[in-house]
């Protein structure tokens, strides 16, 4: 068991249609001090359901869930429950899929194939900070978000000069905490820039707001 002194237990909801993969899943999960898991949901109508009656810290969504699929539902949950993080399970690798389940609401993108630890990892990091996007899905973003059909008839959004760099330090995989350190300025002064981003944006989270400022060109694509 891995000990962490959270402040606060993350209670999970697993989304999947494969028994087998769900009770792996809850075994392995089961074994974190901080998390716990509080139902488990076999297709969208059922994680819907479950979602509204349970009502959890996070969903790890399979993105192919029968019935809504998982990019459907994950829409549906952020409409109702803003609250509720979302992280993708996915077989997918290719970039439309990456960016359809961030634009979505989704606050991470974990593919089935990697280790355990770097679930457990996104978890806590989507907990703490509202996202986690790993080097390989920051990839996958850049890729997409490059390609012209994707960037045409997107206008700049009006940020100011310090949203701008609060945004890039999010981009840079910086905390509130971190970010408030960098740029002189209070922890609530960080969010209140994040809140007016998100307005600006029309976005709702900081993984939308990192693929909004990419495609408006407010953050370098190198």
């Amino acid at each position: 068991m891995n000990k962490v002194n959270p402040k606060k237990t993350i209670r999970i909801l697993i989304a999947d249609d494969h028994a087998l993969f769900r009770e792996g899943l809850r075994k392995i999960l089961e074994l974190e001090e901080d998390i716990k898991i509080v139902g488990e949901a076999r297709d969208g109508a059922e994680t819907l359901g479950l979602a509204d009656r349970l009502k959890p810290d996070m969903i790890l969504m399979d993105i192919s869930l029968p019935g809504p699929n998982g990019i459907r539902v994950t829409r549906q949950i952020k409409r109702r429950y803003r609250k509720v993080y979302v992280i993708m399970l996915s077989m997918y690798e290719d970039t439309a899929h990456v960016i359809e389940s961030f634009q979505a609401g989704a606050s991470g993108y974990v593919i089935k194939t990697r280790p355990s630890g770097e679930l457990v990892h996104t978890i806590r990091s989507v907990f703490r900070e509202g996202v986690s996007i790993s080097p390989l899905i920051e990839h996958k973003l850049l890729k997409g978000i490059r390609k012209p059909d994707f960037l045409r008839g997107t206008p700049r959004a009006n940020l100011t000069k310090r949203e701008v760099k609060v945004l890039k330090l999010v981009a840079a995989g910086n905390t509130n905490k971190e970010i408030a350190k960098k740029l002189f300025i209070s922890e609530k002064t960080v969010k209140n820039h994040l809140n007016h981003i998100y307005r600006k944006m029309g976005v709702k989270n900081r993984a939308q707001a990192v693929v909004e400022g990419l495609k408006r060109d407010y953050i370098s694509k190198d």
